[in-house]
């Protein structure tokens, strides 16, 4: 299968028998949404949910969705007439 990142390296890690492959990429997806280093396609791909299916796990998990920052944010109202 062709991997959906540009760059990618094999990681073998050993987890807790509790904690499930899905629920593992699922908190890493967050996770590195939550920094910015994902975006929200490529969050989404890695936890292997539709963009639409993540967007309601971030809000699940009290991430915001919206990920601008603050000039983003400025140009967006700015746009929208505020």
């Amino acid at each position: 299968m062709p991997n959906k990142f540009n760059q990618c390296q094999p990681l073998t890690v050993d987890i807790p028998i509790d904690i499930s492959q899905k629920d593992l990429k699922i908190a890493l997806a967050v996770q590195l949404y939550r920094e910015g280093r994902l975006t929200l396609k490529q969050a989404a791909d890695l936890a292997d949910f539709c963009v639409e299916d993540f967007m309601k796990i971030l809000s699940e998990k009290k991430v915001s969705v919206i990920n601008w920052d603050e000039g983003e944010l400025d140009i967006e109202l700015k746009n929208c007439g505020f």
